[in-house]
């Protein structure tokens, strides 16, 4: 839009676990637009249904769209299909597998327990994680955090790509990629890392001594009222759930399968646009935490050398136009 933005927020989210390094695996997406804007009139309005319904035919593939200005919706629409096998349309009420946005509701998890005093950002993760092979490292909760552990990511292995349907419990995925070779030393690069986010997982569930599923539910789904949002699940009878495509040819075939075991604090979480809204007032007023941690998660984090990375803590701070995005 033409009108200036002074602060955007975007979720663009496959049904199926968004990932670095591999194939998109589905055309149907979950989209929130904050916008803080100077106005917003009809003639926006239909911007957008203009732009929206170009990309998103009605028989294609869908997207759920929502904007609110200072917490007030002021659009809410739907485009394209959530069935394409049972011709069913796209609603605003879809649940979306929202993929690695999940991963700020992980960062905002472990902010909660720091100022809880049950962990410090700075911890050695053998603190929680005892065993795990460090090579003669110290690597930290913050290194997890910004994605500058060196750890190797799972879903950049090759071997990985035969598992997508299996099964594994906490233990055993962390099993899978604990006794790679490092990338790098801690804080020496930055490379995304769905590896360090499942790992946060398991030291909300060691921290809190609840797992995290449950964390999510009870700290923050059901206090921010969050009642279509869920820890994700192929066999769940979730209402209102929007199917996943990709990309064949001239046309789409159903998404591949990945266990949802898998994806855990990195990927796991499903939700709507409605919820999704509650969750970022969540996060702009300090429901959750305070302030100066919030700070810490929108903070443009750097490497040993200074750098800049780009990342804060689940969130990519950048700008449009000169305005702060994130």
């Amino acid at each position: 839009p033409s009108s200036k933005l002074l602060k955007v927020h975007y979720i663009y989210t496959q049904n199926n676990f968004t990932m670095k390094k591999t194939i998109q695996r589905s055309l149907t997406f979950l989209a929130i637009l904050l916008f803080l804007t100077q106005g917003f009139g009809q003639k926006l309005e239909k911007s957008y249904d203009a732009m929206l319904t170009a990309a998103y035919p009605a028989d294609g593939p869908g997207i759920a769209v929502l904007v609110a200005k200072d917490g007030e919706v002021t659009y809410r629409k739907a485009f394209g299909m959530a069935s394409l096998e049972l011709g069913v349309p796209l609603s605003p009420e879809n649940v979306f597998e929202i993929g690695s946005v999940t991963k700020q509701f992980t960062a905002v998890s472990i902010l909660m327990l720091m100022e809880e005093g049950k962990l410090s950002l700075d911890d050695d993760i053998k603190k929680f994680l005892p065993g795990y092979p460090t090579h003669g490292h110290t690597i930290t909760i913050h290194h997890l955090l910004t994605h500058t552990s060196g750890i190797k990511s799972y879903t950049g292995m090759e071997s990985w790509m035969a598992e997508w349907r299996t099964d594994f419990t906490e233990e055993e995925l962390i099993d899978f990629f604990k006794n790679q070779p490092m990338d790098f030393a801690p804080g020496e690069e930055f490379l995304y890392n769905n590896s360090a986010y499942f790992m946060l997982g398991s030291i909300i569930g060691k921290a809190s001594g609840i797992p995290y599923e449950e964390f999510l539910n009870t700290r923050i789904f059901e206090p921010l009222g969050m009642k279509d949002s869920y820890y994700g699940s192929k066999t769940q009878l979730i209402h209102n759930r929007a199917a996943g495509y990709q990309k064949e040819g001239d046309g789409f075939r159903n998404a591949n399968y990945l266990s949802m075991t898998q994806p855990g604090a990195a990927g796991a979480i499903m939700s709507t646009v409605d919820d999704m809204l509650l969750w970022i007032e969540a996060v702009r007023n300090n429901t959750l935490v305070k302030q100066e941690s919030i700070d810490k998660a929108f903070a443009n984090h750097t490497l040993n050398n200074g750098e800049k990375i780009n990342y804060g803590y689940g969130w990519m701070p950048s700008e449009i136009n000169g305005s702060p995005t994130m």
